[in-house]
């Protein structure tokens, strides 16, 4: 089990790898008092992203639109970052998720199978943020 300074540079070394190879140019921040973790570049737009290592549970994957330490609880604002980047370790999946899309949330789950009782109303399915390296382009 990794632990959680592990996890992230696992999810941004995979995210990284994902833009590369999507044609991306990706710059790191230098420094930890940063909002975001990296910023992806590609015909003159940028985008800044906060990288997240969710793993899956109950068919969902849990996106945190806050970040944490020992004292503070910070939200993620559309002034600090762009997107979220997710990357869910036991599928090898990327989900970008706009911040934008979900305004004074703590959390957020993107469902990845069905619910059991055929819901839809307010599910969010994963697939609609899965690989979304356009949503990085505008």
């Amino acid at each position: 089990m990794a632990i959680t300074k592990q996890k992230g540079d696992i999810a941004e070394a995979f995210i990284v790898y994902s833009l590369k190879q999507n044609g991306f140019n990706v710059l790191l921040p230098w420094g930890e008092d940063n909002r975001y973790d990296l910023v992806s570049e590609k015909n003159g737009v940028f985008k800044r992203i906060q990288v997240k290592y969710a793993t899956p549970k109950d068919g969902t994957v849990e996106v945190r639109m806050r970040s944490c330490n020992n004292y503070n609880i910070i939200h993620y604002s559309p002034k600090d970052i762009d997107i979220i980047a997710v990357f869910s370790p036991k599928e090898n999946k990327v989900y970008f998720v706009p911040l934008n899309g979900f305004k004074n949330k703590s959390t957020c789950k993107l469902r990845i199978s069905p619910t059991k009782n055929k819901q839809k109303k307010l599910v969010i399915m994963a697939s609609k943020y899965e690989s979304r390296f356009d949503l990085l382009e505008k």
